[in-house]
């Protein structure tokens, strides 16, 4: 059997509708005037107990609501932050490897509100120093000749050679 509190608010407000249910009709004799107050007295706490067990039961799952809220943007913030680094890292020519990322703690580059830190970012990231990248490609090929001197004379071609 659960015991969770929208079970339990579900079997008050049952037992306590049943009650409400058992309370005599409005158009009934009464003997005298205080059983007739009795009874509206009754089935009001009747519906003031089924009502408090909703709103129990709404504001138990509100909390939980509100305490997954957090735990949503905790991990949000630590995502943000770890996508920062690694655009701060690739912006200085470094790559992390993810095996790095998985054990670096992440919350050290959040600010109090629970935002990434930039500047905390930018300090670690500036903590490895400079890296040369290298260029992907070569960068001399197919800018022309490279000599500063003046153009080599040039004989007759093969194929003016053929020709006579």
């Amino acid at each position: 059997m659960d015991d969770s509190p929208s079970n339990s608010a579900e079997a008050i407000i049952d037992t306590e509708m049943d009650q409400v249910a058992e309370a005599p009709p409005e158009g009934a004799q009464f003997d005298s005037e205080a059983d007739k107050w009795k009874s509206l007295s009754r089935t009001n706490e009747a519906r003031w107990k089924a009502a408090s067990a909703e709103l129990e039961a709404a504001t138990a799952k509100s909390t939980e609501l509100e305490q997954a809220m957090t735990v949503m943007q905790q991990e949000h913030a630590l995502k943000l932050a770890e996508i920062h680094l690694q655009h701060a890292a690739q912006q200085r020519g470094m790559e992390l490897a993810p095996d790095a990322m998985s054990k670096l703690n992440m919350s050290a580059f959040l600010t109090g509100e629970g935002t990434a830190d930039l500047d905390a970012i930018a300090e670690f990231v500036t903590s490895f120093g400079s890296v040369t990248k290298k260029p992907a490609y070569p960068q001399d090929v197919g800018i022309g000749p490279q000599s500063s001197g003046a153009p080599a004379q040039r004989g007759v071609s093969l194929d003016a050679r053929a020709r006579r």
